[in-house]
């Protein structure tokens, strides 16, 4: 599968560290050169100078052949019109935007089929939401949801003398 990851900063850098080490072909576009060269040197993955926005910077990338692409700049913006066009340019891509800003969160909702958008990304809710929980359910050792937020299963530590030791659910 041949991924591409607009920005590298700590997430760029990370995703394309550890999607490499589990054998992905990755291209990591940046406009900062030494911070691409040190990351492309780190990780061994390829990298293109330039604005990941730009649609010669994004054929230079190899877009045109590529499966996935992951914008993670440190702008909402760019991310959108970097996900736009890339999808633009191969309608085939499954596209994934960090989106920080809650004042885009409606419209992203409401418009990703325009913006090109497979999935958006908001780190800073995702944790916010995920403290919730904890405070909420301190006993769970462990919870996943389902079904966007509206089934979850979690695990509890049962004492010995509990009744519901060794009961199926």
């Amino acid at each position: 599968m041949k991924i591409i990851i607009a920005g590298s900063g700590k997430v760029g850098n990370t995703l394309s560290q550890r999607l490499a080490q589990e054998g992905y072909t990755i291209t990591l576009i940046d406009k900062n050169h030494q911070v691409l060269e040190h990351v492309c040197e780190q990780c061994d993955v390829m990298g293109v100078q330039g604005n990941c926005a730009s649609m010669p910077v994004l054929q230079q990338a190899g877009v045109a052949d590529a499966d996935l692409l992951i914008a993670v700049t440190h702008e909402d913006e760019v991310n959108l019109l970097c996900c736009t066009t890339a999808h633009g340019i191969n309608p085939n891509l499954h596209t994934i935007a960090r989106i920080r800003n809650p004042e885009y969160t409606q419209q992203i909702h409401a418009l990703r089929d325009v913006f090109a958008l497979s999935l958006s990304v908001n780190p800073e809710k995702q944790a916010a939401s995920e403290m919730e929980s904890l405070l909420r359910f301190p006993g769970f050792l462990q919870r996943d949801t389902f079904a966007n937020g509206r089934t979850a299963i979690v695990e509890l530590r049962v004492a010995k003398d509990s009744k519901l030791r060794n009961v199926s659910l």
